[in-house]
């Protein structure tokens, strides 16, 4: 007989903690021993009890998932990470599994695919919801005019743009501060949405401080 898998919930909206437990309430071989809507009650909680597997969601009011996952990894190894979440840009999916998590999943995901993370999770084996493994490599790879690929990372000029907009910096001040012209600014300021997958500047400055981008 299999052993049966601890699993524990960290997630702040009760309606999506329901829905995981319904999805697993079937199932013999999983045991949901704890949920957690906070940060501080996650790391609390685990130094009580430490389960197989944790389902955790990246946005907390206290803590973000980077933080989290970081900290969890490096002191409760034996804990395998799945990732459970609404958000798909491809940064935080690399960013999440560099920090420890082993699988990686949206929100809405179906029963079998929630199942087989899980179990994958368990045996050290990563895991990515199949409709995020395109989008993440063709965000890892840029293609160049000759066929080839280089990895897609953020130009000098770009890291610079990207800390004076974390500070506040509106495009006009961005300009004079970098000594070029207003529409240069804003041509990075672009580039560093898409490159980011942010919809706007307030949105780029989050997933800037969540990755770990911003000086």
């Amino acid at each position: 007989m299999n052993p049966q898998i601890k699993i524990a919930i960290a997630d702040d909206h009760p309606i999506a903690v329901n829905g995981i437990q319904m999805m697993l309430s079937a199932q013999p071989a999983m045991e949901i021993v704890a949920t957690y809507t906070t940060g501080k009650a996650l790391l609390e909680g685990l130094m009580q009890q430490q389960p197989d597997v944790l389902l955790l969601d990246i946005l907390f009011p206290d803590y973000s998932g980077n933080e989290l996952a970081a900290m969890i990894s490096k002191q409760y190894p034996g804990v395998r990470m799945v990732v459970l979440t609404s958000l798909d840009a491809p940064t935080m999916v690399k960013s999440m599994l560099h920090h420890g998590c082993l699988a990686y999943l949206l929100k809405g995901t179906d029963q079998p695919t929630l199942i087989k993370a899980i179990q994958s999770a368990y045996r050290g084996v990563e895991f990515i919801e199949p409709s995020l493994k395109e989008h993440l490599m063709l965000s890892v790879l840029k293609p160049q005019k000759n066929g080839s690929t280089v990895p897609y990372t953020l130009t000098n000029r770009e890291d610079e743009v990207l800390q004076l907009i974390v500070m506040g910096d509106t495009t006009q001040q961005i300009a004079d501060k970098l000594s070029i012209s207003a529409r240069t600014a804003e041509t990075h300021r672009l580039a560093l949405l898409k490159k980011l997958y942010a919809k706007n500047s307030a949105e780029l400055v989050g997933i800037a401080l969540r990755l770990g981008l911003a000086k």
